[in-house]
């Protein structure tokens, strides 16, 4: 084997193994993101490996909820693979500062085009350039200059250049001179030198006794080859002089205007051999960015995560940017999911270990931590749509502000201890100093938990209110729709929300004979309200429940054509692509809304005894899990329903199947019929 190719063989073999080693740190410091990590890497091989045969810059594009580790992620990648100088970061949702686009390109571009670089365009989602509905094209403003990066690597920059004002009013003045009384014959001043001298009279601006009636000053020779030098194929100052030593006052005139001008000029910057990171958050995408409770189980934000796919991405990318912008973004996405529980966990678990670890090193004390110091963290610090910041910060107040009051207690106190167990219990954080394993002294601290603090259950008329109409929108569900919901919620953390039931339909599609149960379920509340308080004792708290149910019909029989006529409706009389005569569809909607509204007071005035039991449940309990309430729906119902677990084949392929080989049984023996007349016939 050539001596090259051994080398070439040593390298690659070098980097893989430090990619692998990249892999295996990332996914010990970064926690629920092991697929993201995984396709970071693979997908950012060839750039690092085999980067002399790219030509153009890879673009991955990394989106997911705030929080889940996608900046921080990049940054610790460029860390393991010795990239910390070469990485530019840029925040395209900031338009001034110096980590705006604007502001760093002069960093980007006075780098080595020739090396590989890596570029993180971050909060890429503000760089949009189409708004509203009508996709109108946002004002240009200096972050489109990205797509040209993205695009080919190559970007226009106009370099800033600090001495370039100076030569330009230089080169005046010497035109001045020699309008008037200079002459210059081979760079030197043959006439005129004393009007010269006059006007450069400070000595930092004239010739050394070396240069002697120069036209133009050596200390403007070095600003010169920075300027043209590489266009001019001038590479020492010594070039420029002799250049300016054939020329006589006009052409060198000339010659500076030429240089001026040179400098102004953008310079193409060539960065194809770059890996760009595209980094963003898309709520297009993940619809549950809007829902900032920190009640919802945070796997079940983590399952509807995992479900979105790169048309999807593509699609909401399609609100903000044009067709050929989304184009230029390729198709590496890495998809975070929202972190699920035990990603949480990990977290808080890894936290508290480094608390432990700088407490060992710094004090010389051990420190343990029980799991329900875990749990409050937990309890207190997750909103699961909003990722590891609040988190972090929950964690920083419950217990890293708190430990300078147990160290200091061992000074005040001055006993000996060599360890600290800590425990939450009742509101408090309580110490257990140990030595020699031995509990000698114990410390507690009140602690603010204002979280569960709203979360306990307040058992008043509200919450008993709350407790009503969210069992009659469950019931409805497990009975009609045959859906136990995962969770209900008679006491929230929300301030406008009192309560909620989450139910989560294992099928992503609707079907025209559950329209009237969907609509019995959103009026379930309000019914179950007038059943078990009376009508006149119904309050004002189901408006969103009667709108999403008008909303819902509208759709299905407006736009979807599942009421009686398949039609496109549409009350904009400028639209000449839909129907405007909408007093038949809205009186099918009204009639819908009817025979919603008495399936559910049906359904509800059969199963009342579970709804009194659930009700009477939630009144005194803040909420309800799936796993509870499967159970008690089961023990208490009436109706004779089979709760749906796979919801897989429910009918659809099932009945295809069977249309298949039933029609095809028939059509075989049509066939043979036919076939068997025809030869009598022949006969």
């Amino acid at each position: 084997m050539n001596t090259k190719l051994m080398r070439l063989k040593d390298e690659f073999i070098t980097k893989q193994k430090q990619l692998e080693y990249a892999r295996n740190n990332l996914k010990k410091e970064f926690f629920g993101i092991d697929k993201a990590i995984d396709e970071l890497v693979n997908n950012t091989r060839s750039w690092y490996v085999l980067n002399e045969y790219q030509t153009r810059p890879l673009v991955v594009n990394l989106w997911g909820l705030t929080g889940v580790g996608k900046t921080s992620l990049i940054t610790r990648l460029a860390e393991l693979l010795n990239y910390n100088d070469r990485l530019f970061k840029f925040d395209l949702g900031i338009k001034t500062s110096s980590s705006s686009f604007t502001r760093g390109l002069d960093d980007l571009c006075e780098k080595d085009e020739s090396k590989p670089i890596i570029i993180a365009l971050d909060e890429f989602q503000h760089s949009r350039t189409l708004r509203g509905l009508m996709r109108e094209e946002v004002q240009a403003d200096d972050n489109r200059r990205v797509w040209e990066l993205i695009d080919s690597g190559k970007i226009e920059y106009y370099a800033w250049h600090h001495r370039l004002y100076d030569l330009m009013d230089y080169t005046k003045k010497l035109q001045v001179l020699l309008k008037s009384k200079v002459k210059v014959e081979k760079g030197k001043i043959i006439k005129g030198i004393r009007a010269y001298n006059a006007e450069f009279k400070d000595p930092d601006d004239w010739n050394d006794s070396n240069s002697k009636n120069l036209f133009v000053n050596r200390s403007y020779y070095l600003s010169i080859l920075e300027y043209a030098g590489k266009t001019l194929n001038f590479n020492l100052m010594q070039d420029v002089e002799k250049h300016f030593l054939n020329l006589d006052g006009d052409e060198t005139i000339a010659f500076l205007n030429n240089v001026i001008k040179i400098a102004k000029k953008p310079k193409t910057k060539n960065f194809t051999k770059a890996l760009i990171f595209i980094i963003g958050n898309l709520d297009e995408a993940y619809t549950m960015s809007n829902n900032l409770t920190a009640d919802v189980d945070a796997d079940l934000f983590h399952e509807s995560s995992l479900k979105i796919t790169i048309p999807q991405i593509k699609n909401a990318l399609s609100h903000r940017f044009r067709k050929e912008q989304i184009a230029r973004l390729g198709n590496i996405h890495i998809i975070y999911p929202a972190l699920n529980k035990d990603a949480y966990k990990a977290i808080i678990l890894n936290e508290l270990q480094k608390v432990k670890v700088k407490t060992q090193n710094h004090i010389g004390l051990k420190i343990k931590f029980d799991e329900s110091v875990s749990d409050l963290i937990y309890k207190e610090g997750v909103f699961p749509t909003q990722g590891v910041r609040p988190l972090l910060t929950s964690l920083n107040y419950l217990i890293k502000t708190n430990l300078s009051i147990f160290f200091s207690e061992i000074i005040i106190k001055n006993f000996n201890s060599s360890e600290l167990s800590f425990h939450f219990f009742e509101k408090e954080l309580i110490c257990s100093y140990l030595y020699r394993n031995k509990i000698v002294h114990e410390k507690k601290v009140s602690i603010l938990t204002p979280l569960e603090d709203i979360r306990i259950s307040k058992k008043d008329d509200l919450q008993a209110i709350t407790a009503v109409h969210e069992s009659g929108h469950a019931i409805i569900s497990a009975i009609l729709l045959k859906v136990v919901p995962e969770h209900i919620y008679s006491v929230t953390t929300e301030g406008d929300n009192n309560g909620f039931i989450y139910t989560k339909f294992p099928w992503n599609y609707i079907a025209k004979k559950e329209i009237v149960n969907r609509i019995a379920m959103y009026l379930g509340g309000i019914i179950a309200e007038e059943l078990v308080f009376g009508k006149d004792n119904i309050t004002a708290g189901s408006s969103s429940d009667i709108i999403m149910a008008t909303k819902f019909l509208s759709n299905m029989y407006k736009l979807h054509g599942l009421g009686t006529i398949p039609m496109f409706f549409d009350l904009d009389s400028t639209n000449n692509d839909s129907y405007h005569d909408c007093n038949d569809v809205e009186l099918l909607i009204k009639e819908t809304l009817k025979d919603g509204y008495q399936l559910a007071k049906c359904t509800l005035i059969k199963e009342m005894k579970l709804l009194l039991t659930l009700s009477n449940y939630l009144s005194d309990h803040s909420s309800i899990d799936k796993l509870a309430l499967e159970k008690m729906i089961k023990k208490h119902k009436i109706s004779e329903v089979e709760l749906i677990n796979n919801s897989e084949l429910l009918y659809y392929r099932n009945e295809l199947k069977s249309k298949i080989s039933s029609d095809l049984s028939s059509i075989s023996k049509e066939l043979f019929n036919t076939i068997s007349l025809n030869h009598k016939n022949n006969k």
